[in-house]
């Protein structure tokens, strides 16, 4: 069976490499880390990921929503919101009112969360 693929977009070196060891010992392929919004377009539209986890707060001119919202509308690809910016509750309840194909887990998050959320957008 062929791994899911996963971009990771998130402009902290050392969060970039953690994510992408956690997406590893859970047994999805890393396609590669973007570090702004734009390369994040760029690289989803090359790599074509199954789905990709976005930093919200990234460096460059496009954030990760516009990003995200980009990408949701030329590629298709399930986005998964990873950011700091919110608590457990208030996550809850926005995944009940985020459009479709959008997920969304709060730092610090545990491995099993993670993996919920991805799997929930791509099996």
């Amino acid at each position: 069976m062929t791994k899911k693929r996963i971009l990771i977009v998130e402009d902290q070196g050392i969060t970039a490499i953690d994510e992408a060891q956690i997406m590893c010992n859970l047994g999805y392929e890393v396609t590669g880390i973007a570090i702004t919004g734009e390369n994040a377009v760029e690289q989803a539209g090359m790599d074509r990921p199954d789905a990709i986890l976005m930093d919200i707060k990234l460096a460059g001119e496009m954030d990760g929503t516009d990003a995200a919202l980009k990408i949701r509308e030329l590629y298709q690809i399930p986005v998964v919101y990873v950011t700091a910016h919110g608590d457990k509750k208030t996550s809850k309840d926005r995944l009940f009112n985020m459009p479709e194909g959008i997920g969304y887990v709060v730092k610090p998050y545990t491995k099993e969360e993670l993996e919920s959320e991805i799997k929930r957008l791509i099996g």
